[in-house]
């Protein structure tokens, strides 16, 4: 079924434009240079900062040198000719560092131990230091949990001078956080949903050096996504495509080999191109040569691929493409909230039919992004009530155990989290893949020890809010789970799990669909670690969640949430007993407390009350 799509609008008012700003570290030691190359992506880089390497100093002792060598791996100039300089001559040309890398905190934290080679011209440097994170090849990044640890040698021997130069080493980067914080920055790949009506942000930390950005990024356009996301998603150009690409003079020329693409598969790779390269202001225009044939993006010459993207306009990321109003539940009924052109206040007013009738018990609202369909628990937490627009009262479409959550996606299925306990006979959804636990890049937890009456979680996907398919979920069939939130585009999901005393944890996983294997949720990763517990979660965009965080003092706080993985989350301002939070792209955030009161923000700074109500919620 392809899917309604909604976009949106001047819904909850005409406020200013939630906007999250973004800002650059810069390192705090060694030499640095402003680098003159030309304009960058503003997610990019707006100061990249050159750093001028020391390079290797005479006499120096086997740890001195490796340390200098990772001060020096950082640059990124002339194909890392500052690092070759530590290697032996015959191994500079061999080494064939790539885009990813083994991150570290810092050197305080790295441990450099000599070991003694075959005679006094050679010796082993072991270095071992906990993981911070991991950057793959594909530019995925992967936060570490303090579990992993960097263990690697570099065989050292004495050249024709008596000086000590790296003989064998990783073909692999290895940084400190605070280079990577100057050296890569996070963009965003385009592919597509399962149906194409949408394109799919792919989070991707790149280098941002003298090298030209912009070829790097199209190339990886072209190979496809990270390998986290390319079970959810598809391309349309071809599985594992490679292309030659040229930048120059603002226009990048991206040539394939291959077959002719149908005229749709060629609309589709301009769109992909064409949000992928946008976001380099450098970039004015996209030529794709493909078959023989040669079309520019944007299609129109007097056009600029920076004056925006209304010719793509309907697979826009957001995942909408009209108003959106909020919702929200009033004295046991459910209200609409919409937005007035002239910035008026907002009005509100029940839902027709069945949400908007009193006495209905009902609670934990999810509205389908059409807004034509409205599901809810009912008192008992036992069963998935459902009402379609007009209908003079909700029915049954999913009964069980206790209902924790429920959420549409954008193909209008609506998902549900039944939590049981482990070892009862309806307990154990997915679980045939425990080892999964978290994700294929091994971030996960998995920390269930099988005992009884254990948190055990199925979730369930009901097509068009019927017809219920259970989900596999290796990595939350052990856990239990407090929140889920389907993105609008329908490729994955936010998830709140208990975890003990440490409360709320927040991750996002992946939904794959497979004729032989069902609907599967897995692959998570583990997101805002460092905003304390986690209470609710909400998708603003197609890369960023807005989330309800707890601090120890009990101080609740917003906190926009990049999914990147390698960006720090950017506060919202605090709201005393705030418990649900709800958003959509381009619109204010709306909070609902513990007094009743519905709470909105549109400048991330202060929190405006806006009407008496509770539990928020924008369609999706």
């Amino acid at each position: 079924m392809r899917r309604a799509r909604t976009r949106t609008g001047a819904a909850v008012g005409a406020l200013a434009v939630l906007i999250a700003g973004g800002c650059a570290t810069v390192p705090s030691a060694g030499p640095i240079a402003q680098s003159d190359r030309g304009g960058e992506s503003p997610a990019a880089s707006d100061s990249y900062v050159r750093m001028l390497p020391a390079g290797p100093q005479a006499g120096v002792s086997e740890v001195g040198l490796v340390e200098g060598f990772l001060k020096d791996m950082a640059s990124f100039e002339d194909n890392h000719a500052a690092p070759r300089r530590f290697l032996l001559p015959d191994r500079r040309a061999s080494w064939s560092p790539d885009d990813s890398a083994l991150v570290y905190e810092s050197m305080d934290s790295v441990s450099l131990d000599v070991g003694p080679g075959a005679d006094e011209n050679s010796a082993t440097v072991r270095l071992r230091t906990p993981e911070a994170a991991s950057i793959g090849s594909d530019g995925h990044y992967v936060a570490g949990d303090g579990g992993e640890i960097i263990d690697v040698d570099f065989e050292l021997e004495r050249d024709e001078d008596g000086e000590w130069r790296i003989a064998d080493l990783p073909d692999r980067l290895i940084l400190a956080r605070g280079d990577v914080e100057r050296v890569y920055r996070p963009l965003n790949l385009y592919f597509y949903n399962r149906d194409r009506s949408t394109l799919v942000p792919d989070p991707v930390f790149l280098p941002v050096t003298s090298d030209d950005v912009a070829t790097r990024l199209a190339k990886k356009a072209v190979a496809g996504p990270t390998r986290w996301l390319e079970p959810a998603v598809d391309s349309a150009f071809p599985d594992r495509a490679t292309a030659d690409v040229a930048f120059d003079g603002g226009r990048v020329t991206v040539e394939l080999g291959g077959r002719t693409p149908s005229a749709a598969d060629r609309a589709a790779m301009e769109a992909q191109l064409a949000w992928t390269l946008k976001q380099l202001p450098e970039v004015q225009e996209v030529v794709l040569r493909a078959g023989g044939e040669e079309s520019r993006i944007p299609g129109d010459e007097e056009e600029s691929l920076q004056g925006g993207t209304e010719q793509w306009a309907d697979v826009d990321p957001s995942g909408v493409d009209r108003s959106l109003n909020a919702y929200f539940v009033r004295e046991g009924r459910l209200w609409s909230m919409e937005g007035e052109e002239d910035g008026a206040s907002p009005e509100v007013a029940p839902v027709p039919g069945a949400p908007g009738q009193a006495g209905g018990g009902l609670a934990g609202y999810a509205v389908s992004l059409d807004q034509k369909h409205f599901a809810a628990v009912d008192a008992e937490n036992d069963r998935v009530m459902l009402a379609d627009a007009g209908d003079d009262a909700f029915r049954p479409v999913l009964e069980g155990g206790e209902i924790g959550a429920l959420s549409w996606d954008g193909y209008g299925n609506l998902w549900a989290v039944e939590r049981t306990d482990a070892g009862s006979e309806d307990s154990g959804s997915g679980s045939e893949s425990e080892s999964e636990s978290g994700s294929e890049d091994g971030n996960g937890d998995g920390d269930g020890d099988g005992g009884e009456a254990e948190p055990s979680t199925r979730v369930w996907m009901l097509r068009e809010g019927a017809d219920p398919v259970e989900v596999t979920v290796p990595g939350l069939a052990d856990r239990r789970v407090t929140q889920l939130r389907l993105s609008r585009d329908g490729t994955r999901a936010a998830v709140i799990t208990e975890e003990g005393d440490a409360g709320g944890r927040l991750w996002v996983g992946r939904v794959s669909v497979d004729s032989d294997s069902g609907v599967r949720l897995g692959g998570f990763m583990a997101l805002a670690r460092d905003v304390g517990e986690v209470v609710d979660v909400a998708w603003r965009g197609g890369d960023q969640l807005a989330v309800l965080g707890t601090q120890r003092d009990g101080a609740v706080r917003g906190y926009l949430v990049p999914l990147d993985g390698g960006t720090a989350p950017s506060s919202v301002g605090p709201l005393s007993g705030a418990r649900t939070i709800a958003a959509a792209p381009d619109l204010p955030l709306l909070a609902g407390a513990d007094d009743d009161q519905l709470w909105l923000t549109a400048d991330r700074v202060m929190w405006q009350r806006a009407t008496e109500g509770s539990d928020p919620v924008f369609p999706g």
